[in-house]
């Protein structure tokens, strides 16, 4: 709490001073008249970049005469099948007899088209097309892989979608798994991931707005709601926090959480992150903001709830008896995994009395011999399984594999059998490890509080524990994502949204969507209730 404080502190006095001049740093200027001179301009500001490339050809244009143009785009950014299908022949090639087109290059009488939007209608067979006299527009075309047409005599110029770099294709889900249910994924193109949700949302009220974060990576970053669903002051705090992001490079979705997220320096996020469209989805059609990175598979969404890290996509895809025992073991794992280390710590070295005779005289029979501590034994033995689990997820996939098993089962069996770990801590780091997995999406807070509660139960044996369970509530229910309390429904109490937390209730039960996230359209199913089978 009292880091959260100075952090808070530290942001406010940044944002007063300088927030406002985030963004992009553009080049400001007016489109030149004089296509060379408008070619000489970008070759100079793409000064050394042998992948900036510039056509000049001469045309013929709608009004019969020659007219001189130049094409500037990003060699691999764009493709070349619609750089000479669509713009390059059809100029070259194309229609010129076209009434009231005007005279000259970009002049023309009252009333009478200009050249540049006379060559756009009749000439080019380009989907997307933008008319801009901003030189920094072209620029960032450019570099987001349009091509940019300059025509002589003409103070405009026209940006044209023609985007045609490598992706990666639309895969499974690497990180929300689940046995049944869509076997789609974001990836890192932007407009690709707009699309896989806009095809599950056919709505018009879906909305997406797109922002420019980063002075030199002039990353693209879109905030997605649906119009009508997401409080308008949760849309408002979001571009707020984004505003103010000012800093040079926006890599992934990471940076861009780290930057506006809400207490910072807890064991836990405040924002939810996923990689399925089904998913991001649900949580829009509650109300919540999601926020798109170009270059990132990893969408981020807020408010996020301490109740959602339990949440599987796979629980509403399957019936409800079956979701509901699966979740509650979520939350006993969760407890068991965190808990478990530093109890057995607490036990065996404060409180041998609660531990059953029997018992007790078999994991002294088992410890006879080893030159450590149950606390140490415990402490050596979780870092090797961390050690180990980090090596497994960042070796390649079929080293990490055997790596992971036969670490494991080697290295266990070794210790036990040279004296050096005792059997029952083997039992104990299995036993956690196993209970973390069945909670993903907070395993990397589950490893930090693990160590937590093993270091407060060999100092202070129970009263640690106890101290640390205490400490612990009362930090989740005092956290807030973007003015949401965290520990919601639970606290502050909303009887009606606990259907969806400890347990899944049918979907025809949950009538109405999260209490304080849709204000203006809180019902979101009017099916009558199924009748009784007799």
């Amino acid at each position: 709490m009292i880091f959260n404080y100075f952090f808070q502190k530290i942001k406010d006095r940044t944002d007063a001073a300088g927030g406002s001049d985030g963004g992009a740093d553009k080049t400001v200027g007016a489109v030149l008249t004089s296509a060379a001179d408008n070619e000489r301009l970008l070759k100079e500001l793409f000064a050394g970049s042998s992948d900036f490339v510039t056509r000049g050809f001469t045309f013929k244009g709608v009004n019969g005469e020659s007219e001189r143009a130049v094409l500037a785009f990003m060699d691999g950014m764009t493709s070349a099948e619609i750089l000479n299908d669509s713009i390059i022949k059809p100029l070259m090639y194309g229609v010129r007899d076209t009434p009231d087109t005007g005279s000259g290059a970009c002049g023309g009488e009252p009333g009478n088209r200009s050249s540049i939007e006379a060559v756009n209608d009749i000439l080019l067979s380009v989907g997307e097309i933008k008319v801009t006299s901003d030189i920094s527009d072209a620029v960032e075309g450019i570099l987001n892989g349009d091509c940019v047409m300059f025509i002589d005599g003409c103070g405009e110029c026209t940006v044209m979608n023609c985007k045609g770099f490598e992706k990666r294709g639309v895969e499974q889900p690497a990180y929300d798994v689940s046995m049944r249910g869509p076997r789609e994924s974001f990836n890192e193109n932007l407009r690709t991931n707009t699309s896989l949700l806009r095809r599950r949302i056919k709505n018009r009220d879906l909305v997406f707005e797109s922002t420019t974060v980063g002075r030199k990576t002039n990353t693209n970053v879109c905030i997605v709601y649906v119009n009508g669903l997401a409080d308008a002051e949760l849309v408002a705090e979001v571009k707020r926090r984004i505003s103010y992001i000012n800093v040079d490079l926006i890599l992934e979705s990471g940076y861009i959480e780290e930057y506006i997220e809400d207490s910072p320096f807890s064991v836990f996020a405040t924002m939810g992150i996923t990689e399925r469209p089904d998913v991001l989805a649900g949580k829009l059609l509650e109300g919540r903001v999601g926020i798109m990175v170009d270059g990132s598979p990893f969408v981020l969404t807020a408010p996020y709830l301490f109740a959602e890290a339990f949440q599987n996509p796979e629980d509403y895809y399957s019936r409800t008896i079956y979701s509901s025992l699966v979740r509650i073991f979520r939350y006993i794992a969760f407890l068991l995994s965190i808990l478990v280390p530093g109890l057995y710590v607490a036990l065996t070295s404060f409180h041998q009395e609660l531990i059953p005779s029997s018992l007790l005289f078999n994991m002294a029979a088992a410890s006879e011999g080893v030159p450590f501590t149950s606390f140490a034994e415990i402490a050596i033995f979780l870092f090797v399984f961390e050690m180990l689990k980090e090596a497994g997820v960042h070796m390649p996939k079929n080293i990490g594999q055997t790596t992971s098993i036969v670490g494991g089962l080697v290295l266990g069996d070794a210790a036990v059998q040279a004296g050096i770990i005792s059997a029952p801590a083997v039992i104990i780091i299995s036993f956690t490890a196993v209970s973390s997995f069945m909670v993903p999406a907070i395993n990397n807070e589950i490893t930090l509080l693990r160590w937590i509660f093993l270091f407060l139960g060999g100092v202070l044996g129970g009263y640690g524990i106890s101290v640390g369970i205490i400490g612990l509530t009362l930090h989740i229910t005092g956290m807030q994502s973007f003015g949401y309390s965290f520990f919601a429904p639970f606290f502050p109490e909303r009887v009606e949204d606990i259907k969806d937390t400890f347990v899944r209730v049918p979907l025809w039960m949950m009538r109405r969507r999260p209490t304080g996230m849709a204000h203006a359209d809180r019902v979101r199913e009017n099916t009558p209730i199924p009748p009784n089978d007799k």
